[in-house]
């Protein structure tokens, strides 16, 4: 495999790298991954999934999401975030390169980089650590409220028929449980197919079958579902794949 670093984020690749996969973590979730005229992103997946289905960010922890409860006070340029969660354990480093925001008080409405942290128990309490740069950068208080949210590309799963996040992109290979692979966001790709595409029209996400995509009808019912791209080429028929021109992120 030839990489070409751009930047610590940003990676070129040759055709073919997008389809390697492995157990362990080779990059930072979320790295970007140029292939000529095709962009992909690095994650790792919650359940095995297949080449072609388009897949979604994981879903919210309720008891971690908001409206957790800062044990102390933070001044500009401090390093790491206290924190009491609710009544659901967090794992070691569950949300390590995710983000902590603050949704209330003072401080509200800015969001920081976790570097890691340890694992907080059921109502327990535990401190967050920032990435070096990424300092507090407005003073909170005791009754600031904060959320804690995991990388869109940590734990991907397939995108559900009624969704509960945002598409992260298109599985560019089959991916094992736990593994960690590539997935497409712009460019051509192959899309699983629930009901047969409309060359030129928009996609959107099914509402029918689990990881697939069908015409986005902007008159019809589920006008609301998330467009991922626009069909190209050739118009499939159910459970076959046909090529999207992926709009998913940038």
């Amino acid at each position: 495999m030839t990489i070409v670093a751009f930047s610590q984020m940003d990676i070129g690749g040759d055709p073919g790298d997008e389809k390697e996969t492995s157990a362990t973590k080779e990059h930072k979730f979320g790295t970007r991954m140029t292939i000529g005229d095709r962009v992909y992103k690095y994650g790792q997946v919650n359940g095995a999934i297949g080449a072609g289905n388009i897949c979604q960010n994981a879903v919210g922890v309720a008891n971690h999401d908001m409206d957790l409860v800062i044990t102390a006070a933070n001044s500009v340029g401090d390093k790491s975030i206290a924190i009491t969660v609710g009544g659901t354990a967090v794992t070691e480093d569950q949300y390590a390169d995710g983000y902590i925001y603050i949704n209330d008080g003072a401080g509200e409405g800015h969001m920081y980089k976790i570097l890691q942290h340890n694992a907080i128990s059921s109502s327990g309490s535990g401190t967050i650590n920032l990435y070096d740069g990424d300092t507090i950068a407005e003073a909170i208080t005791t009754s600031s409220l904060a959320g804690l949210v995991r990388n869109p590309y940590s734990e991907v799963i397939v995108y559900p028929t009624t969704g509960t996040g945002a598409s992260v992109g298109v599985a560019a290979t089959e991916i094992a449980d736990d593994y960690y692979g590539w997935f497409q966001i712009t460019g051509y790709a192959p899309v699983l197919c629930d009901v047969a595409f409309v060359v030129g029209n928009h996609v959107r996400v099914s509402d029918n079958t689990a990881g697939s995509g069908e015409p986005l009808d902007r008159d019809g019912t589920h006008e609301n579902e998330e467009s991922i791209g626009v069909a190209s080429i050739i118009a499939p028929v159910t459970t076959d794949f046909g090529i999207v021109d992926l709009r998913i992120s940038s």
